[in-house]
């Protein structure tokens, strides 16, 4: 619904509503294999209001029913860490952020954000996955998420933010600590810096680095260091779009070896059908899949993850979408893996999912 005035550019106050829903079948094979049909997604309520000509609010709320559309057992997918070989719930509640942008400087060229999240993202790698362009329509959260994106729900996130022309300079301040409840208030003992650089109108470069303070399972806290790099890439033509991503990503606990994760995924959109890919390779240690029979368990092995998916849209109209599709995704172990993943490791989905993209403008 617009509702601005007849000869107005800006809206003085808008609210935005995306919704990003999917209803899953998932197989997975192998001894660790199952099925399970889910239900993951994410809703976003965007507020903004122009306090002034030059200064700008905006309130963000990301939720999520996965609490009770995956509940904790998870979505079946091999190899991830976090929720072994699913990939887990988030919370309810992902995040409650403020921003305030003033504009500044000859012909508005500059524009200083100041941040501050009970819950939100800290300037810690790139765009999430369940946002990122060039992940659309694909299910599957990367394997490598946390070495990557994984701070985008982080507890008690303080920041500022410099656009100068097409150069973007982050820091934050946030807690490590896990969040027990939906808005906790943390002391900031961690830390991330982010720059982004867009080139023309097609292309984005961006690096970050972050020091978190993460506690063990005794509850005493490490210093981990997370380290990032990207390139991303959107190329339009009359009736198609390519959008890709090139993610590198690391991490170290205290003083051990570094973990790598390295990602390329694409979309191509052609009218109603769009074919996508992702490609993974990272180092994980058994004990992250809890393997407890192999030898050297806290010794990072490679393993790598190809995925090629089909989504058609069926339904379009005043914002809403809907989509169905299906995707593969090939795994290849270490031997010392195979007893628990078998020989030939694999995962397939089926899927429906709903976009809504809408909102109302007013003076």
């Amino acid at each position: 619904m617009n509702m601005c005035a007849p000869n107005e550019a800006v809206p003085k106050t808008s609210l935005r509503l995306h919704l990003n829903q999917f209803a899953i079948y998932s197989n997975t094979t192998g001894p660790r294999g199952r099925s399970r049909t889910t239900g993951p997604g994410t809703w976003m309520l965007t507020y903004g209001n122009d306090i002034t000509p030059k200064n700008h609010l905006s309130v963000d709320v990301m939720a999520s029913p996965e609490p009770w559309t995956v509940g904790g057992r998870g979505t079946p997918q091999l190899l991830q860490t976090e929720h072994i070989d699913n990939m887990h719930a988030h919370d309810t509640i992902m995040a409650l952020e403020f921003r305030d942008a003033v504009v500044f400087g000859p012909g508005d060229g500059q524009k200083l954000t100041f941040l501050f999240a009970p819950r939100g993202q800290a300037a810690s790698g790139p765009v999430p996955f369940m946002h990122r362009e060039s992940a659309e329509g694909n299910p599957d959260a990367p394997l490598g998420h946390a070495l990557q994106d994984g701070f985008h729900d982080a507890s008690t996130v303080v920041g500022v933010e410099y656009q100068v022309a097409h150069t973007t300079f982050e820091v934050t301040g946030f807690s490590g600590k896990g969040i027990t409840r939906p808005f906790p208030i943390h002391r900031l003992d961690s830390y991330g810096v982010r720059v982004n650089r867009d080139i023309r109108d097609h292309v984005r470069v961006g690096a970050s680095f972050a020091d978190v303070l993460v506690p063990d399972d005794a509850g005493v806290g490490e210093h981990n260091q997370f380290v990032a790099a990207w390139l991303t890439t959107s190329h339009g033509s009359p009736g198609a779009t390519l959008k890709t991503s090139f993610i590198w990503g690391e991490t170290r606990a205290g003083h051990d070896a570094f973990h790598s994760s390295f990602l390329a995924e694409a979309v191509y959109q052609q009218g109603k059908n769009s074919f996508y890919g992702r490609a993974e390779t990272l180092q994980v240690t058994p004990n992250q899949l809890e393997l407890l029979a192999v030898s050297r368990a806290d010794d990072a092995r490679w393993v790598e993850a190809f995925t090629l998916g089909y989504e058609r849209t069926f339904f379009t109209r005043n914002g809403l979408s809907v989509f169905g599709g299906g995707s593969y995704t090939k795994d290849l172990v270490p031997s010392s893996f195979r007893p628990a993943y078998g020989p030939d490791p694999a995962g397939a989905k089926l899927y429906m999912r709903i976009r809504y993209m809408g909102g109302m403008e007013w003076f």
